[in-house]
């Protein structure tokens, strides 16, 4: 295959997902809830559940595949026997999502993200038997799939679910999340 051919054949592919975007909704505002059950790889954790919150703009470059920014604030409250032990995680990230049946409307999809962590815990050493209080920043990432509830053009509810990982204390989290996508621009000029 000849440079030009490679040329026109990439063309047509890139022509052909940009022009099924045109008049679609091209800016979403995601908004959600969160539980977060600690320490999926732990026997002990000096960690029980924990709550959380995150907000995020997505631009979707078609119906199939999205770009997202979240940024997301979850607590894990001490284990019954810690109470005084405490985990915080300020999280901003970005990612991709592929909608499996985006014309559906019940539509599963899976998404992957890369994010940074600023991270504030309390936690219970047990060589020593005491609490250590400890702040450090992290590299992360948040993988896992959902389902999007469509209920009109301009409006989704969702759940998802995912492994939440970060580098610098290696805990691995189960991150599951309720929320809305309210799609903001349609436009084929996006």
């Amino acid at each position: 295959m000849n440079t030009l051919t490679r040329l026109v054949f990439f063309s047509l592919i890139f022509t052909s997902f940009t022009l099924f975007a045109q008049f679609e909704q091209k800016l979403t505002i995601n908004g959600s809830a969160a539980f977060v059950y600690p320490d999926l790889g732990e026997e002990y954790s000096s960690y029980g559940n924990g709550y959380g919150l995150e907000g995020g703009l997505q631009y979707n470059l078609n119906r199939k595949f999205s770009l997202y920014g979240a940024a997301r604030f979850y607590y894990m409250f001490g284990a019954a026997q810690y109470t005084e032990a405490y985990y915080d995680n300020i999280s901003i990230g970005g990612g991709a999502k592929l909608n499996i049946l985006p014309n559906m409307k019940i539509n599963p999809f899976l998404f992957g993200e890369a994010n940074i962590n600023f991270i504030w815990l309390e936690e219970y050493i047990y060589s020593s038997s005491s609490l250590n209080d400890e702040f450090g920043t992290s590299i992360g990432g948040l993988g896992g799939g959902g389902l999007d509830f469509i209920l009109n053009d301009n409006f989704a509810i969702y759940i998802q679910s995912g492994m939440f990982y970060t580098y610098w204390d290696g805990r691995t989290n189960l991150y599951s999340q309720i929320g809305a996508r309210i799609n903001l621009i349609k436009s084929k000029t996006l």
